[in-house]
């Protein structure tokens, strides 16, 4: 039966192979093993028949194709998961390597007689409104042509560990406890730690753009927990907004009828003052570039020695997570404190200037 070899069973989800005996449902065309035939007692696809359709091959990738554990990696988050599991300790899909429980139908029982060898099955392929012989309806689980219901396509973004072993270490820091201290977004951050962290040996990677550090900057280091490189670029940030400051002020007075005053008062010409806008808007944008490239190379050294740091004061597990939730994840507050500094020293500045073209 060349025509089936590598298909999957309907029944028990594994391959046909070329000396393995088949038979085919005569309404949707789906191959069995012979032994899965009898012991269905009738095609398990019931919903593809009510749908009037056709059963088509689902090819399956070889274990090679994936990284020579396939029968430990999940096949709809890709988390390895240790030896012997019989569902993904991350989504709970079944492995492949875990038989599948036969459901509870006369054919399973004991006391149930197989058909003679040169019989498919009792009823197999006799139909009625899309029930078996014995009015089954379609198997719990079963949502499509060789594919369990709880089996999925690979994708890494319904895995908070990205596609990682939870046990996989980066730079001497387990996976899960990075997951632990990041706790928002892991599936983007956990593969980019990776990157970074190559075993010996290998190249890794310096440069990753970060699309939130290039618009936010100083905002997301804050948000990120950052807080000491947060408060460098936000000080680095007020200060190169100064120019622009002065020209809004500048603006402002020319529309109450006092142009030149803030100008005369500083001891700056408006050609002088527009260079160093412009300079001072080159320079942002530099920081915001260097930032957006060197955020998550950044982030992941920040992860790294702080979760070091807590598992040294920390020897017990539930202090040691727990200290994990406060120093990690994410913090509002910090954003809402960020913008209070950059709103306080515009109404400072503001009310500098006023002071000085005579004004207040």
């Amino acid at each position: 039966m060349q025509k089936y070899a590598g298909a999957d069973c309907p029944y028990c989800h594994k391959p046909i192979q070329d000396a393995d005996e088949v038979t085919v449902c005569p309404v949707c065309g789906a191959p069995y093993h012979r032994e899965c035939a009898k012991k269905a007692g009738g095609c398990v696809l019931t919903e593809l028949h009510e749908k009037g359709g056709q059963w088509t091959r689902v090819q399956r990738p070889a274990a090679s194709e994936i990284d020579g554990r396939a029968a430990l990696r999940c096949s709809r988050c890709g988390s390895v998961n240790p030896p012997g599991a019989k569902t993904c300790e991350i989504c709970g899909t079944p492995l492949d390597n875990a038989s599948p429980e036969p459901p509870d139908e006369p054919w399973n029982r004991p006391n149930w007689q197989n058909p003679p060898e040169n019989e498919p099955g009792p009823g197999f392929g006799r139909f009625s409104g899309g029930q078996g012989p014995y009015g089954q309806g379609p198997r719990q689980g079963d949502s499509g042509p060789g594919m369990s219901g709880l089996q999925m396509p690979f994708d890494p973004f319904v895995n908070p560990m990205g596609g990682l072993d939870p046990e996989e270490e980066l730079d001497g820091v387990k996976a899960k406890d990075a997951a632990a201290f990041v706790r928002q977004n892991t599936p983007y951050f956990l593969p980019k730690f990776k990157s970074f962290f190559r075993k010996a040996g290998d190249k890794g990677h310096t440069l990753s753009w970060n699309w939130s550090a290039f618009i936010f900057d100083a905002y997301y280091l804050f948000y990120r927990k950052m807080y000491g490189l947060g408060a460098a670029v936000l000080a680095v940030s007020v200060l190169l907004s100064v120019p622009s400051l002065i020209l809004y002020f500048e603006n402002m007075l020319t529309l109450w009828g006092a142009e030149g005053m803030l100008l005369n008062a500083l001891g700056i010409s408006l050609s002088r003052l527009n260079t160093l806008y412009s300079l001072s808007s080159f320079l942002s944008l530099a920081m915001k570039l260097c930032l957006a490239t060197l955020f998550n190379r950044a982030y992941a050294s920040h992860m790294v020695g702080t979760v070091k740091k807590l598992r040294k004061q920390q020897p017990e597990e539930s202090g040691y997570y727990g200290a994990l939730a406060r120093k990690g994840g994410v913090s509002p507050v910090g954003v809402l404190a960020a913008f209070g500094v950059t709103a306080l020293v515009s109404v400072v500045s503001s009310t500098v200037f006023m002071h000085i073209v005579g004004m207040l």
